[in-house]
């Protein structure tokens, strides 16, 4: 178990849950060259979203990728996508035979920050300019898609379920991705760390022994962790979005697939 890990070690069913979870160096893939080009490519683009590129050291999307399996051909959903970074990303990684869902929710693109993610979105697919990626405007009960996702991502948006729906809303949301996903399909998980004790609700923060708790009671079962996102620097105290830590925050990253 990392450092990282063992500091919230006075959480002893934090503890075990954690050392049963193999870490990221038992699931090294095999590098993608392709997928490496195609994704520095895109973010090379002259007509890319200004919102996009302070976003990549923070997001490492080929790492993240490499990690959850993801291939060239794969269809695969970008859960919540909001502006839609990792949507574009996705984009360039499965390239023109894979497809991307860019998932949001009606509310979200019209009442959020004055439509400013309609507008976002509306300008990223603008003229076929990510040809093989669709705009799938659902709730978060049904995504409508059973069966078809080889991989989906859902990013630092846990613990906003979990603070302000409750255990039961946000289990019932996670089946829903499960339903999207094939027999072998794969969820990938990250969030911003948060430690037993502290107000995580304020932070926007999230116990990662939580987290396995509620993948594992939506019908999930958590294969691996990656340290790609830790962030030692972080002593968990800050809100997400204060300036000290934005962007650098110590996150949790689970791969997680539909327990048989």
């Amino acid at each position: 178990m990392t450092d990282k890990f063992a500091k919230l070690a006075p959480m002893k069913y934090l503890f075990c849950a954690l050392l049963l979870i193999p870490a990221a160096a038992s699931f090294v893939a095999q590098a993608d060259p392709g997928m490496m080009a195609r994704i520095t490519s895109q973010m090379a683009k002259p007509d890319r979203h200004e919102f996009d590129r302070p976003r990549d050291a923070a997001r490492k999307p080929y790492e993240t990728f490499m990690f959850l399996g993801l291939r060239k051909g794969m269809t695969a959903l970008d859960v919540g996508a909001y502006a839609g970074y990792t949507s574009e990303m996705l984009a360039a990684a499965v390239g023109p035979g894979g497809k991307v869902y860019s998932h949001n929710t009606r509310r979200v693109l019209t009442r959020y920050a004055d439509g400013y993610y309609q507008r976002t979105m509306d300008e990223r697919l603008a003229d076929n300019r990510l040809p093989n990626t669709v705009l799938h405007i659902t709730g978060y009960e049904d995504f409508a898609l059973p069966g078809q996702i080889d991989v989906a991502f859902l990013g630092n948006l846990l613990h906003d379920f979990y603070h302000r729906d409750g255990r039961d809303k946000t289990i019932r949301f996670l089946e829903a991705i499960r339903l999207t996903l094939k027999s072998d399909g794969v969820l990938g998980v990250t969030d911003h760390i948060g430690l037993e004790g502290q107000d995580n609700a304020r932070l926007h923060r999230l116990n990662p022994a939580i987290a396995i708790e509620l993948l594992t009671d939506a019908g999930f079962e958590v294969v691996a962790r990656s340290d790609l996102f830790v962030n030692p620097d972080d002593d968990h105290l800050l809100m997400v979005y204060d300036e000290r830590i934005y962007r650098r925050t110590d996150r949790f990253f689970f791969k997680a697939m539909p327990r048989r």
